[in-house]
This record gives structure tokens, sequence and C-alpha cells, in this order.
């Protein structure tokens, strides 16, 4: 038994060298009390903002999607699986442990022996074969980057949310605007038509008409202010803040004064070469490739040395073993499922392009309809303010009367909403553009 008194110290030392258990609860309170907690003033956030170059500047959309990198649960989930993943590759790199065994025996009939004890001990090493270890961990890296591509793609679709959100802020606060003027001119109009109709110069029909159209414009107001409110809501939530977080912040929308042009070349190189989502499944690949060497390295048994010691009857024995599988299937099996799943990642990455493709050029058709539509609607707009004003004029000269002045007002507002509408519409293409891209115009 004294031979064995070696084992205490090496047990003792593979113990302290284990890792030790940390506990992480978790509280359905806490995590509620936290997010209610949350500002565009947190330090963790400005903190990410000055790494990524962005710690000064309005919150327009750019800003506020690294906002939402932050703090949007779906991109901290990406971020948590691509950690987990990341973690794999050190498990890859391991080698594999020896294993030890020790099994002592006790004879009971021990006459002229000088121990009743037979003690044996072996220590078994795995040697991997034909590259294995390198393969594992190139899947295992490739399996990380396709991860680290996915939080990138769930980056963007935040961003995405965060600018259709904001979107819908500015054009709903930019119709409030725009129709309180209009009923005020509605207002204007009717107090004119009613001296005019008590005057006997106009019919009760027209009145009728105005008053119509006046219920329109506070009704079609409503439903703005109703859309400001859900839209900052939205936002909000895309950014993944509270509602409260905004209350102290300004929000600058002077991204959707501008429509650039986007080269369709430039377009398609972008997303076909360069979406995240692309690029994960490029990753994907590649780990599907790396697993399937793997396979076929698993052709070629490892070799199991095993030194041991035997103590018996007062002999010290000393040995060598080894073992290894006998390759009698050739690893056909597994090597014939990794090449049909490296076959299927392919096809993923070959639809994805197709389907981009199909995306991409709808997207540029909309968006150029949508921007000459637009340049069209601020054409008109512009030949309506004229015309509002040179009846103004006319009105100052004596030559028409107010009513008709007010009436051409309410005409270039008209043509000021479709403007803001054509706008809108042209700016909603531009976001699918840049979806189809995953990138700024």
């Amino acid at each position: 038994m004294k031979h064995a008194l070696f084992l205490i110290p090496l047990a003792a030392a593979l113990l302290a060298s284990c890792a030790h258990y940390q506990a992480h609860p978790l509280s359905a309170e806490s995590s509620a009390a936290a997010f209610a907690g949350r500002s565009l003033n947190d330090p963790g956030l400005r903190q990410f903002l000055t790494e990524q170059k962005a710690s000064q500047g309005a919150w327009d959309v750019n800003r506020l999607a690294l906002a939402a990198a932050y703090f949007h649960p779906d991109v901290t989930l990406a971020r948590a699986e691509a950690e987990e993943t990341t973690a794999a590759i050190k498990t890859a790199k391991q080698r594999p442990n020896p294993v030890f065994t020790f099994g002592p025996q006790y004879a009971s009939f021990h006459r002229n022996t000088l121990t009743p004890w037979f003690l044996a001990g072996n220590v078994f090493y795995q040697i991997e074969t034909a590259g294995k270890r390198a393969h594992r961990t190139e899947q295992a890296l490739a399996a990380a980057e396709a991860a680290r591509w996915r939080v990138s793609a769930r980056a963007w679709a935040a961003r995405s949310r965060v600018r259709l959100a904001m979107l819908d802020l500015h054009s709903a606060r930019e119709n409030i605007r725009l129709l309180e003027i209009e009923q005020k001119l509605h207002d204007e109009a009717i107090k004119k038509l009613t001296a005019q109709m008590e005057a006997g110069d106009v019919s009760p029909f027209e009145l009728t008409q105005a008053r119509l159209a006046l219920n329109r414009t506070r009704l079609a107001l409503q439903d703005a202010q109703k859309l400001s409110s859900t839209a900052e809501a939205r936002l909000a939530a895309a950014v993944g803040v509270p509602l409260a977080a905004f209350k102290s912040v300004t929000l600058d929308f002077s991204a959707f004064s501008r429509l650039p042009v986007q080269s369709s070349s430039a377009a398609r190189r972008l997303a076909l070469t360069h979406r995240a989502d692309l690029m994960a499944l490029l990753a994907e690949y590649a780990a599907a490739e790396s697993a399937l060497r793997l396979e076929y390295a698993r052709q070629y048994p490892d070799v199991r040395l095993g030194p041991g010691f035997d103590y018996n009857q007062g002999q010290n024995r000393w040995q060598l073993g080894v073992s290894f599988e006998l390759p009698v299937n050739g690893n056909r099996g597994p090597i014939a499922q990794a090449e049909a799943k490296r076959k299927s990642a392919e096809a993923r990455f070959q639809a994805q392009q197709d389907a981009i493709q199909g995306e991409l050029n709808i997207a540029l058709a909309a968006y150029a309809a949508s921007r000459q539509k637009a340049q069209t609607a601020a054409s008109l707009s512009q030949e309506a303010g004229v015309a509002a004003a040179t009846t103004k004029r006319m009105v100052e000269a004596g030559e028409l009367s107010p009513l008709e002045l007010t009436r051409r007002q309410l005409e270039a507002s008209t043509a000021s909403l479709a403007r803001m509408a054509a706008e809108i519409e042209a700016q909603n293409a531009a976001g699918a553009l840049e979806d189809a891209m995953q990138a700024r115009l």
C-alpha cells in the first residue's frame, strides 16, 4: 500500500487546478427594473459609442442604431450566442486527457506470499492522428465567424427598425405641422364663404363642401397625432429603452431630407458580397468543409499508449500497451453525412444569394421610381406656392377677392402634403434598398 501513497499529492494537485463555479441568479423583477432604468446617458452606452467613434453628435438614425446594437435584446441574444460559439474553440483545441486506472486486488489465500495485495496502475495517452485537432479547430473557428456575422445581421435589422420608426415619427410630425396650417386655412375659407353666402354671393352647397373638407383635415390631423404617439413608442422599442428615455433628448431627422443617387453596380456588389447574413452562410459552409475534412481524417485511428506498473509478489513490473481501433467501416457513414451537410450549406448560400438578387432588383426599381415621383411632387408643390404668391399680389392690388387667395393657399397646402407623402414613400424605398444592400446609401 505504500506504493499508492503517491496518489494523494497527485489528486490534490488535480483538484487545485479545477475551475470554480460561480452562481449567477436570474430574477424577473430585477430584469424588469434594469430595463426601466435604461437611458441614452448610460455610461456603458457612452463607452460603446466612443469605441464606435460616435460619442458626439445629434441623436440621428445612425447614432440611435448604435444604441439599439447596444441595448436591443435581439442583438444581445446574438452576441451571447456568438460568445457561446467562440467558447467552443477552446474545447476544439484541447488535447484528450490521459486516463489513469488503478486496480488493487487482495488475495484471501496468501500462504507463503510476501503480501496479499496486488497493485496495478496504467496511464493511457491518446495520440490524435491525421490532423484531427487542427480540422476540429478550423470547424470551431468557422462556426464562431458565422456567429459573429449573425450579430452584424441582427444589428442591421435593429438599425432598420430604428430607421423605420424614426421615419414614421418624422412623417407624423411633419403631417401634423402641415395639417394644422391647412386647418387654419379651411377655417379662414369657411368664415369668408359664410360672409359671402349671407351676402348672396355663394351658394350653401359651396359652404357645405368647405366644411366637409375641414372635417377631413381634422380627422387626418388626429390620425397624424395618433401615429406620432405610436411611432415614438415604436422607436423606443426598436432601440430597446423605455419611452421615458426619449423625453430628455432631441431627435435629428435631417437624414430624411436627402435622397442620394445609388449606383446599381455598387449596390449589387455590396448586396452580393458584403451582406452579413450572406457572409454568415459562407462561414457556415467553411465550417461544413472543415467538418468533412475531420470525418475523412477519422478514417485513420488514433493511437492509445498505455504505460503501466504492476506490483505482484514483491516484483515491480513495468508495462507498455498500444491500442487503436481497427478501421473496418472506413468511417463511411459519417463521411456521407458530412458531405450531405456541406452540400446543403452550399445550397443555402446560393439560395440566399439568388433571393438577394430579386430583392435588390425590386428595391432599385422602387427607389428610382419613388425618387422621381418625389421630384415631381416637389416641382408641383413649388408651382402651387408660386401661384399662391402671385394671387396674393393680385389680391393686394384689388384684382381678386381674399377668398381666392385662401383657395390658392389651400391648393399649395395640399401640394405640400402630397410632396411630403411622396418624400416619405421615397424614404421608405430608400430604407428597403439599404436593407437589400445592408449598407447605407
